[in-house]
């Protein structure tokens, strides 16, 4: 399921929504509609066979297992999952021959940003002899978070790259930087004194790359040079340098271009125009509690920025039942999508951890589902009905693109489409609950799922918005009604944790059985639904009993001696996590994973992504030599 930036360490505990672009989550919504109360369970077995359980669990392993990476749009994994699915459409007896003989749609995605040549991103320094010579890669790297363009002017060191009134601070108080290239330290002063004016240990926004660079263009600055500050060249093995996107986006139209450097080649320019060293020049300013700003006098700087966009090469997979009679010119839509977030990133919850998803529920369950119905409907009999057509969306992860691309590009003109379902994580039926979109996207919709619904008796949570965060929404823009299937979100919910072992095979059995049946239906009714405009805001509900796990923060069981200069352990707690993986006394915290921990902050930041028994990488150093230990993290 698509999602925007979520952060929902950031909420109450008792309260933790996650807002998507157009709907809004709560938590715990157990508010069915029309009163109804819970119906039995049902006591045949019909629905959960051995047989269906296994073949549902055998392709959910495949399309879930760590050889797929997570299924990142664009990636090898993903044309591996692609693959599979297409060769089960084609066993299944499915027309696979739509896209010039073939199932698939291709199209391309924006990709990552890189550098596009070291000719157009480059970096010279003039005015000293035999300098260190800048190396693309090495010792500086462009980043994203400015603009492309090419840049010369004198150099200029700007301290922390701050202009802070409210703190009475301003690193550009006293030095003109117009036309200019500013050098700028990451982080803020006195970042380890719990006393210092910037919220003592923990970062104000202007730590933040984007306003650092926000602030160097609005006084007119050329370019800027990003570089590390010491603690953070500290904590690695070496000064390492950002990633091309590791410093995200500015937040502003008016960037300059901007690169990131390491901290030698720094020191080199520092050493022949003013005799000290970045240590220094921090030392003055951590002490006086002042700026230290001023011209390199001598030393130009010029250089090119250009970085490029690369397009990945994706595709949607398509399935065709043909359909019989008056009817097979019109067609109903069975949807799902089969990627995922890949190794983490942006569409994570668990940001900077490199590690696989795998979407079991997000989306391997939609995916085994739909098959599981194309394998019933296959062999459907019925001599008047509908051509069915089994879509696999590539992309929704990225903002529902495979489905929008789909309308935008239909094989089959949009008028004769006469409805869509969506599977989007159906794999974590709970307590019966199962929560039906889109019952008020036609005049005919809501009663058609209580009718379907009286056999397989699911407590159902009907809701008639037709917007959403999945691939239903595409299709239902485009004026087609359109239901979307859906369990509930989780702890696991865009995380590692989403794994096969999680899902409920039994839930989706008895899910697919629901779905035939109701796909049938809308392919052999005679009479089309009928389109009704739904503006109404989807609400998309955790699942009630993962609400109190929710709300358990992980911990380490350590307190923090906060008089030292770096995340030293004060004690351990009685019992606790730290204390059971071997952590002493202090022992100083140096990363989390591969995230670097300079102070209390960051290590907060680190747990956060992180739940009550999940297992956790601590570096840590201890009488000079560093060490790794490997935590089972306990509950707060």
């Amino acid at each position: 399921m698509q999602d925007a930036l979520i952060t929902p360490r950031r909420f109450p505990p008792t309260l933790l929504p996650i807002i998507f672009g157009c709907l809004t989550v709560l938590l715990g919504n157990t508010n069915f509609s029309d009163g109804q109360e819970s119906p039995p369970l049902p006591t045949d077995a019909q629905d959960v066979s051995p047989s269906v359980v296994d073949r549902l669990g055998e392709d959910l392993k495949f399309i879930a297992s760590d050889e797929l990476q997570g299924r990142d749009s664009g990636s090898p994994g993903i044309r591996k999952a692609a693959e599979f699915i297409a060769s089960r459409f084609e066993a299944l007896g499915l027309k696979t021959d739509t896209f010039e003989g073939s199932p698939f749609q291709n199209f391309q995605l924006p990709g990552p940003v890189g550098v596009s040549s070291p000719e157009q991103n480059r970096l010279n320094v003039d005015g000293i002899p035999n300098p260190v010579a800048p190396e693309l890669g090495k010792n500086f790297q462009p980043v994203s978070l400015g603009s492309n363009g090419l840049f010369e002017g004198e150099l200029v060191f700007a301290g922390y790259g701050i202009s802070a009134s409210e703190l009475d601070y301003d690193d550009y108080a006293d030095v003109d930087v117009r036309g200019k290239v500013v050098i700028v330290l990451r982080k803020e002063p006195q970042a380890s004194d719990p006393s210092s004016r910037f919220d003592g240990i923990a970062n104000t926004q202007h730590a933040y790359f984007s306003t650092k660079e926000l602030n160097a263009s609005q006084h007119g600055a050329a370019a800027l040079i990003l570089v590390n500050d010491r603690a953070t060249a500290a904590l690695g093995d070496e000064d390492q340098l950002l990633d091309v996107t590791g410093a995200g986006s500015a937040r502003s139209e008016s960037k300059i271009p901007t690169i990131f450097c390491t901290r030698s080649l720094i020191e080199s320019w520092l050493a022949h125009s003013i005799g000290k060293t970045l240590t220094e020049l921090e030392e003055a300013i951590d002490t006086s509690g002042a700026p230290a700003s001023q011209v390199l006098e001598n030393l130009r700087a010029a250089g090119e920025v250009h970085l490029v966009a690369s397009q990945l090469e994706v595709r949607n997979i398509i399935g065709v039942l043909p359909g019989r009679g008056t009817l097979a010119d019109q067609y109903v839509v069975l949807g799902a999508h089969y990627d995922h977030v890949g190794m983490g990133g942006s569409g994570s919850l668990a940001p900077g951890t490199i590690e696989v998803h795998n979407g079991a529920d997000d989306n391997g369950s939609g995916t085994v589902a739909m098959l599981e119905v194309a394998r019933r409907l296959s062999t459907d009999t019925s001599e008047n009905r509908r051509t069915i057509l089994f879509m696999s969306f590539t992309g929704e992860e990225k903002g529902l693109l495979g489905s929008k691309h789909y309308v935008r590009n239909p094989r089959w003109a949009l008028e004769t489409t006469v409805a869509m379902v969506n599977l989007d994580m159906v794999g974590r039926l709970t307590e019966n609950a199962l929560t039906v979109f889109g019952t008020g996207t036609a005049v005919e919709f809501s009663s058609l799922i209580d009718r379907m619904n009286a056999e397989h008796q699911f407590v159902i949570n009907k809701q008639a918005a037709g917007f959403g965060p999945s691939d239903h929404t595409s299709f239902y823009e485009k004026g087609i009604p359109a239901f979307h299937f859906f369990t509930g979100l989780h702890r696991n919910y865009h995380r590692p944790s989403d794994d096969f072992e999680t899902v409920n095979l039994e839930g989706i059995a008895r899910i697919s059985s629901l779905v035939t049946d109701l796909v049938r239906d809308l392919a052999t009714t005679p009479q089309r639904p009928q389109y009704l405009s739904n503006r109404s805001r989807a609400v998309v509900s955790y699942i009630p009993s993962e609400i109190e796990d929710m709300n358990r923060k992980a911990a380490l069981g350590i307190q923090v001696d906060l008089t030292a200069s770096r995340l030293t352990v004060g004690s351990t707690d009685d019992g606790g996590a730290a204390r059971k993986a071997g952590i002493l006394p202090g022992d100083i915290i140096l990363k989390v994973q591969d995230a670097a921990v300079e102070n209390l902050d960051r290590l907060r930041d680190e747990l956060a992504k992180k739940k009550p028994g999940e297992k956790a990488r601590l570096t840590i150093e201890r009488a000079g030599n560093q060490q790794t230990l490997e935590v089972v993290l306990g509950a707060s």
